[in-house]
């Protein structure tokens, strides 16, 4: 029997993109302390295929009922697509303690604690999602805009079923306050990610002797798309290349840009290596809520980090990042840019610590 079950609404490798970094990075994290984990995740072909890089974690993996069912369902279509039966089933099998990542997969949290009253069930909040689906709604037009405004309303009614959790663990620390009011134990476990500590074997950059800036997105993402054209418009008499590592590079203006180069979905090692040359990150788009975790891979690298002011303000990473408007005032900067002190980040975001405040949350042996 495991000592954790953990329900990914994604496949978690490989970490690719926002949440799934903090579920691929936490389950690491646990495995190497000793915690035997039963993982459930949901496969709809959003990620590709990926071998399993742990030893001692049994990993199954379940179909979205996607479709017009669960669309038309009064429940939010992300979690009424993984409230299958399958996965009822499985988490019935014994008593252990849950982990739900995200709203997404609480679709089962009331009738769970319904047929086990004392089993620990706890949730990971990615973010106030409700919230973050009004912004992808005003960034987007025609049906999608449609979609996702009717997806924030309902999530917004279904949220109040967290409080049938036993602790809810937000991935921001600045939304600790809005979940109080579903549960009385809210405790801020911080973001998982690729840290300091395992960057220590990465090989140098075999790019040459130019010098290049990174930047890294999800530019299917129409705020990161747009904020990345405009800077491609300012991006001028650089002695950097810029290298866009990301989805959905397909759509962008940077042609005739020789100084530009555009990495479309770059696998892991490759893009671990651009992490280690590059002379520093750029970062761009709005903040949509909880904590953008690429910014937290960029400070690990130990680079400066570049991000507009639109992405970070409100995610706590202020005091660790130069702020920008437009590319040119990075051009200016990277002439008189003093290395910020990162001791504080390093101490605050760490995969180590954190992993054992979740262990001794959920009642787990502490390493």
């Amino acid at each position: 029997m495991p000592d954790l079950h953990v329900v990914s609404f994604d496949r978690p490798r490989p970490p690719k993109y926002g949440g799934i970094v903090d579920v691929y990075w936490k389950i690491s994290t646990l495995e190497k302390l000793g915690v035997q984990i039963r993982l459930h995740y949901f496969d709809y072909g959003k990620q590709g295929k990926a071998p399993n890089p742990w030893n001692q974690i049994e990993a199954i993996p379940y179909k979205r009922e996607i479709g017009w069912k669960s669309q038309l369902s009064i429940r939010p279509y992300i979690v009424k697509s993984r409230q299958t039966k399958a996965l009822w089933e499985a988490l019935n099998r014994d008593n252990t303690p849950i982990l739900f990542e995200g709203q997404h997969c609480s679709g089962w949290l009331k009738e769970l604690r319904k047929t086990w009253p004392d089993r620990g069930l706890f949730v990971r909040c990615h973010n106030v999602e409700f919230n973050y689906y009004h912004r992808m709604a005003k960034a987007s037009s025609g049906w999608k805009a449609v979609f996702f405004k009717m997806e924030s309303w309902r999530l917004k009614k279904q949220e109040k079923e967290l409080g049938y959790a036993s602790a809810l663990f937000p991935l921001s620390e600045n939304e600790c306050s809005f979940f109080q009011k579903w549960s009385e134990n809210v405790r801020w476990i911080p973001p998982f990610f690729r840290d300091s500590d395992e960057r220590p074997f990465v090989p140098q950059n075999t790019r040459g002797n130019r010098p290049y800036l990174l930047m890294q997105g999800n530019f299917t993402q129409p705020n990161q798309a747009r904020r990345l054209n405009d800077f491609f418009l300012d991006f001028k008499g650089f002695e950097y290349d810029l290298i866009v590592a990301g989805q959905g590079l397909d759509k962008t203006s940077n042609a005739g840009m020789r100084s530009v180069i555009c990495i479309p979905c770059p696998e892991e090692d490759l893009l671990t290596e651009l992490n280690k040359g590059a002379e520093a990150h750029v970062l761009c788009g709005e903040f949509m809520g909880g904590v953008p975790l690429r910014i937290l891979n960029a400070l690990a690298s130990g680079k400066p980090v570049w991000v507009n002011r639109e992405l970070v303000l409100g995610s706590g990473l202020e005091p660790w990042i130069h702020l920008y408007s437009k590319a040119s005032e990075i051009k200016e900067g990277l002439k008189t840019t003093v290395k910020l002190d990162l001791t504080d980040f390093q101490t605050k975001y760490s995969n180590q610590a954190s992993a054992g405040d979740l262990m001794q949350a959920i009642g787990l042996s502490k390493p």
